[in-house]
């Protein structure tokens, strides 16, 4: 999994501006030209890698990004922690895998991303589709436009789970 290009943010903007409903601070994306590269996921490897915006608090119950106890959700614990999610959430999760095992063949979708250290990122919007290939066997290759901003929750909500601590 490798950069293959870098996109310009008002690109960045344009494809994903209104899908993106976490905390994401547009206004400073734009002042400080965030650099956004563009990396392929294609194994489970990769999607091991990602982060979604869903946190599960100490009663093993869904919580929100600001919890105290809050944990955020790695891609490959959906699985195990399915019966956990909302309803909503699991009946969105499910029809993506039905869909794309209708589909067949490899499935091809662009997500927004944001970087987190060691090479990890925090997929900020497609996440039931994300979370349904881990549901699956099929192949595929998604896009992550992965913003590449600070580590700061002022940058993105979600970031008081990664950013440095004082």
């Amino acid at each position: 999994m490798a950069a293959q290009v870098v996109v310009t943010p008002k690109d960045f903007f344009t494809t994903f501006h209104a899908a993106i409903r976490v905390g994401f601070n547009w206004e400073r994306f734009f002042e400080e030209s965030w650099p956004v590269e563009v990396v392929t996921l294609r194994s489970r490897e990769d999607l091991a890698r990602c982060f979604v915006p869903w946190y599960i608090g100490k009663a093993g119950k869904e919580v929100a990004y600001d919890d105290p106890d809050a944990v955020p959700v790695r891609l490959p614990d959906v699985p195990k922690g399915l019966d956990v999610l909302n309803e909503e959430r699991r009946a969105d999760i499910q029809h993506y895998v039905e869909s794309f095992q209708r589909q067949g063949g490899v499935v091809e979708f662009a997500a927004p991303g944001y970087a987190l250290p060691d090479d990890h990122y925090f997929v900020l919007d497609r996440n039931h589709r994300l979370s349904a290939l881990t549901l699956t066997s099929l192949p595929f290759a998604v896009n992550l436009w992965n913003v590449r901003g600070p580590l700061e929750r002022t940058a993105l909500l979600d970031l008081i789970h990664w950013e440095p601590k004082p």
